[in-house]
């Protein structure tokens, strides 16, 4: 299906408001192309002739009606009309004219209102669908893509090139309109009050419709080229925005304005290359016509001249063709705009179009409420880079055992873990929940059931309660309370302000580093889930904070089958069951005792943490243990 086809189908259930307010545009324009023109020729006529011709009311168009489909005009509505004026003198003639056109001029402004109204109605439901579909899909994609695009280029399509979709399909669509229904209406007409000056002034529009063409395709290969600097600034003004304080703290403020002026000068740069396309096609096809019509101008000038011609008919050809030379400038958009949209829609649909690497099997099923029984059954993990981070590993986990994992940087604990929840699927081997594997349930019920806490603590910025409320929506407030005790959290919380109402502000930014991970834990308490990962969140705190955390923790842990990312060995002395990993391998499992026994990788990790403990007086966290 083309692009324009998808974007007609997203748009069908909107599709009331665009025609109805195509029918308002569309009676819009009849009044002013056919009506107002009649009214304002004679107007002028009567004004510029009155002394001349006894003050004679000239009535253009229906004077050449006759032996057309408009002939009941010339046969009923013009006499009526002739009797009319025949029977008032000029002054009250000008009076009716003036109060018929101005009753005209005030029904097409409330026509006018509806009709704009109701297109930019329509533009905006197709912007705020195709907004919520692409935040909708980004959130089935895996971790993996969101690895590979930034957070900036993603805003640049939801934002920039929905915003620009819908400005196509809202104002810039409904002057693309009244030219298609303009243009054909007073051609008509033209037609009808004199044919020869019409086709005189028809000779250029060959050459009208050649740049036309051209400059449409140009206008689509700038807009796609606009987005995608746009895109670019976005992802650069995001990343720099999230790290102030490192640019701050390097002193690197005039570096990185040097940087985000690059970016803007190259958005700068497209933006002028399509307005100079733009502005320069439809001035030139304004220019062009409105030149065909001054050599219509010079024939039925010289025959009014000569008599030939009422003024009446001529001033309203000249009405009309004027009308037609400004139509033409918006026609000549219509071509651009369809290749805009073309553009921009490419650009949307492309993610749109973008494949989860996760989700659900057609005969995937609801996982049952675990108890806890984890099996990693000769599991591989490779990137699509060719990196192997996990290499057969094989453990069996109990309901209710406490797994740590720990070793170098790199040796693959995220991953494993990671792997649990479904971010990534192996690249071999099963994992298995109660005996089921994970890839034969449903991603929701899987989830469900697993928590997280990550070692970088992330809020959302509302308020401390509907952070916690986030671990389960239809929680009750004591329900919430009760986790904000349990976490560890509720002391702090009563002693701020507005309580549970404080807001966190952007990450959690109001509160301290131990404060957050209490609001989190709070949180993982209320989803109640059976598996726990934890990434330790104790490495960074003072000591106080950190105890309060470790306490936390130690309530969060109970009766759950969890695992640890363990950062300081001395936080995991009493796990079940510590799990060594080096190179992607398990190298060592045992218990801390064990370990220690074996004189293995656990025992150096230890030693080297322990000697760094002795010289600093506190256990500091271990660089190669990450």
């Amino acid at each position: 299906m083309s692009v324009i086809g998808r974007i007609a189908k997203v748009a069908k259930p909107y599709s009331g408001s665009l025609f109805t307010g195509f029918a308002f545009v569309f009676i819009s324009e009849i009044l002013d192309t056919a009506v107002l023109t009649t009214l304002f020729a004679m107007l002028l006529a009567l004004v510029t002739t009155a002394a001349t011709n006894g003050g004679k009311v000239e009535i253009p168009f229906l004077s050449t009606a006759k032996g057309t489909q408009f002939q009941f005009l010339t046969d009923h509505v013009q006499p009526l009309l002739e009797q009319f004026f025949s029977s008032h003198n000029p002054a009250q003639v000008l009076i009716w004219l003036t109060i018929i056109t101005a009753c005209v001029v005030l029904t097409k402004f409330l026509f006018d209102v509806p009709g704009a109204y109701l297109m930019h109605k329509f533009a905006n439901k197709v912007g705020m669908d195709l907004r919520q579909k692409l935040f909708a899909h980004l959130l089935r994609l895996s971790p993996t893509y969101f690895e590979k695009e930034s957070t900036g280029a993603h805003m640049s399509r939801i934002t920039g090139d929905v915003g620009a979709l819908q400005a196509c399909m809202g104002p810039q669509l409904a002057d693309v309109l009244r030219a298609v229904l303009t243009i054909p209406i007073a051609l008509t007409m033209m037609l009808l009050v004199d044919w020869k000056l019409t086709l005189i002034a028809l000779t250029l529009a060959p050459i009208i419709g050649g740049i036309m063409a051209l400059g449409g395709r140009l206008i689509r290969k700038y807009s796609i080229r606009i987005q995608e600097r746009l895109g670019d600034f976005n992802a650069s003004l995001v990343e720099r925005l999230g790290n102030v304080r490192v640019i701050q703290s390097f002193v690197r403020e005039p570096h990185e304005n040097k940087q985000m002026d690059t970016f803007n000068q190259r958005y700068y740069r497209e933006i002028l290359r399509a307005a100079l396309v733009t502005e320069t096609i439809a001035p030139g096809s304004e220019t062009i016509a409105i030149i065909g019509m001054l050599g219509g101008v010079i024939v039925g000038g010289l025959a009014v001249m000569n008599g030939h011609v009422p003024a009446a008919q001529f001033i309203q050809f000249l009405f009309l063709a004027q009308k037609v030379g400004t139509k033409f400038k918006m026609l000549s958009r219509a071509n651009q705009l369809r290749q805009q949209v073309n553009g921009l829609g490419e650009r949307i649909f492309g993610l749109l179009d973008v494949q989860p690497d996760i989700e659900d099997l057609p005969q995937a099923q609801a996982l049952p409420r675990a108890e806890g029984h984890i099996k990693f059954d000769h599991v591989s993990f490779t990137y699509r880079t060719g990196e192997e981070v996990l290499s057969d590993i094989n453990l069996t986990v109990q309901p209710g055992e406490v797994i740590a994992l720990v070793g170098p940087s790199g040796s693959g604990k995220t991953t494993l873990v990671n792997l649990l929840p479904r971010f990534y699927d192996p690249t071999a081997g099963v994992i298995t929940i109660e005996g089921r594997d994970i890839r034969q349930v449903t991603l929701a019920s899987l989830r469900e059931q697993v928590g997280i806490v990550p070692q970088e603590t992330v809020l959302f910025s509302g308020s401390i309660y509907d952070n916690i409320l986030y671990g389960k929506l239809d929680a009750s407030e004591d329900e919430v309370r009760d986790a904000a005790s349990a976490a560890n959290a509720l002391e702090f919380i009563e002693r701020l302000p507005e309580g549970f109402q404080t807001v966190v502000g952007e990450r959690g930014a109001r509160l301290s580093g131990g404060q957050r991970q209490r609001v989190a834990i709070a949180r993982a308490l209320l989803k109640n889930p059976r598996i726990l990962i934890l990434d330790e969140a104790t490495s960074a705190l003072d000591t106080e904070s950190e105890h309060l955390v470790q306490q936390a923790l130690e309530t969060l842990m109970k009766n759950r089958t969890t695992f640890v990312i363990a950062h300081r060995l001395s936080t995991i002395q009493n796990a079940s069951r510590i799990v060594v990993l080096e190179n992607g391998k398990i190298s060592e499992i045992g218990t801390h005792t064990e370990l220690l026994g074996q004189g293995g990788i656990y025992r150096k990790l230890h030693q080297m943490q322990f000697r760094d403990s002795v010289d600093s007086q506190e256990t500091q966290p271990m660089p190669e243990v990450l």
